[in-house]
């Protein structure tokens, strides 16, 4: 089974990060209509403010979050149970200088084990459907909805009383429900 997993609060501490470095940037660069509260538009680069923050901190933000409890041990797992591992992300290769390289560095230096990244990828559901990967792994549930769609397996990384799939946000958790449901 092909598994494709999303880096940023599914794999990697991003939000918790973004909240921190927020504040030092608001503090330094203040503007009407912001405040020291992570913006709903984080992710909205059509945001000249949020892109400013981006462009400014992409190197830490990116590449400093923790990663999440027990993902080096369930990754390891299941690259030993024949599981085939990718990476499905949206960061774009061109924000930065070796985008692969830096990652592959970074997921070393805490023991993940993935090997094949798949970067800028905008319509994750389409991408398993093209790649032929089997399941998704996610925080954003716009992904999993559409990926349930095309028929693909997906797993929710993130809490959604609203959402009647498969969910979790413990990657122990997670491992049960691909080995007992999947």
């Amino acid at each position: 089974m092909k598994i494709g997993i999303d880096i940023d609060d599914t794999l990697v501490n991003t939000r918790e990060v973004q909240k921190i470095i927020w504040q030092k940037y608001i503090k330094e660069y203040p503007k009407e209509g912001y405040t020291d509260q992570l913006p709903d538009s984080i992710n909205d680069f059509g945001d000249d403010y949020v892109q400013q923050f981006w462009d400014l901190y992409r190197e830490e933000l990116t590449f400093s979050p923790t990663f999440k409890d027990n993902a080096a041990k369930i990754i390891k797992k299941l690259n030993n149970d024949g599981y085939e591992l990718c990476i499905i992300t949206s960061r774009p290769d061109h924000k930065y200088k070796d985008l692969h390289g830096q990652t592959k560095e970074w997921f070393n230096k805490n023991d993940i084990d993935i090997e094949i990244f798949y970067t800028d990828i905008r319509d994750k559901a389409e991408f398993l459907v093209e790649k032929n990967i089997d399941l998704i792994i996610d925080d954003d549930i716009k992904h999993i909805n559409k990926a349930l769609k095309l028929g693909k397996k997906a797993i929710l990384f993130n809490s959604n009383k609203d959402f009647n799939g498969l969910q979790t946000t413990d990657w122990n958790e997670l491992y049960r429900i691909i080995k007992s449901t999947l």
